[in-house]
């Protein structure tokens, strides 16, 4: 299957623009980078966390 890329814009107010900079220049990365290794990181440590409840509830139901 081909790779589609699809872009979206999103809002930033000027505190929020100048917070993004500051924080990627730091780390030596794009501003677009970092959004994107921060969104990959919520959506990671979000399933992570639903499989570790998952298994305590199967845990606590065998239990």
């Amino acid at each position: 299957m081909a790779k589609i890329d699809k872009r979206f814009q999103i809002l930033f107010s000027e505190e929020e623009i100048l917070l993004l900079k500051n924080e990627a220049d730091k780390r030596g990365i794009s501003q677009g980078e970092l959004l994107r290794l921060a969104l990959r990181n919520e959506i990671t440590q979000k399933s992570d966390f639903t499989r570790i409840k998952a298994l305590r509830t199967i845990t606590e139901l065998l239990n």
